[in-house]
């Protein structure tokens, strides 16, 4: 999957997902996300999958993030 920032479309990531519901996903990063970002959240094929906002941003030691993403609006 592919996030990036609403404010700034441009700048993306590569990231996978560890958990997925109806209402958000939990996501595995490399970067620190902000909670309240909102993000355009990306199939790897670059298919709209919607938007969503970081509800949190655990730290992990090895220095990557796992974040907790609210889907604001999705697609099939």
């Amino acid at each position: 999957m592919v996030l990036s920032p609403r404010a700034k479309p441009l700048l993306t990531e590569s990231a996978s997902t560890e958990n997925v519901s109806p209402h958000g996903m939990r996501v595995l990063t490399e970067q620190f996300w902000k909670r309240g970002t909102e993000l355009t959240v990306q199939s790897s094929k670059h298919e709209l999958l919607g938007r969503g906002r970081v509800v949190y941003c655990q730290s992990f030691s090895h220095g990557t993030f796992a974040i907790g993403l609210e889907l604001l609006a999705r697609t099939d």
